[in-house]
């Protein structure tokens, strides 16, 4: 009966060891399956995240072959208007104003008309007209031909523009030719102030004339 005791607990626990052992192949397989699995969602989610970069690429791959297929054509046809301008421009006030010149003065009214309703044109097809006088100068619109100095205007001011420029859906199409302004006074005063000498300048200018008038 002993020996009976020690075979049936022997093979007690031999059992417990192989079910234990079982347990936890089991428990390997569920967590290499779990990982398994998540990195087959990851690999999934990064698929999608890219076909759908992909495809907002693409519409604005096409949308700006749509918005910009015109880009040649509308360098073309501001020359046109260019010449409108010209023309219109070149017109003497007075001879508008002679009475003996009515279909001078006709000819002229068409040709403003004209080049009024191209610029309406443009602008319904995302053409837009520069013309920054005035405005500071910026090179990413602009394209300076000369350096005018000037007192009177802020230094890197539009003085006057040579020839307008145009904008294609925001986007430079032709930059406008201005000449910008050069104000001595102000670059000086601004190397001055850059070695802070400006306000020692103009207690010594101030001084100088107080003397000069006694």
């Amino acid at each position: 009966s002993l020996s009976q005791s020690g075979i049936k607990l022997g093979s007690a626990s031999s059992e417990d060891h192989i079910g234990k052992k079982k347990n936890h192949t089991e428990e390997a397989c569920v967590t290499q399956i779990q990982e398994e699995l998540r990195e087959t969602r990851d690999k999934y989610l990064r698929a999608l995240a890219e076909v759908e970069n992909m495809r907002e690429r693409t519409v604005k791959q096409i949308n700006d072959a749509k918005m910009f297929a015109i880009q040649n054509f509308s360098k073309d046809i501001i020359a046109v208007a260019d010449i409108l301008e010209k023309a219109t421009e070149s017109v003497p006030q007075q001879e508008l104003n002679s009475a003996t010149n009515q279909h001078f003065k006709s000819l002229y009214e068409g040709l403003k008309l004209t080049e009024s309703q191209l610029q309406k044109v443009f602008s319904a097809h995302g053409l837009q007209k520069i013309y920054p006088i005035n405005e500071k100068f910026d090179p990413n619109f602009h394209e300076a031909l000369f350096q005018v100095v000037n007192g009177d205007k802020p230094d890197g001011s539009i003085a006057q523009v040579s020839k307008a420029g145009y904008l294609l859906h925001g986007r430079t199409l032709r930059p406008a030719m201005p000449d910008a302004t050069y104000n001595p006074s102000i670059v000086y005063t601004n190397k001055l102030n850059e070695f802070g000498l400006a306000t020692e300048l103009n207690v010594a200018l101030t001084s100088a004339a107080f003397l000069h008038f006694f």
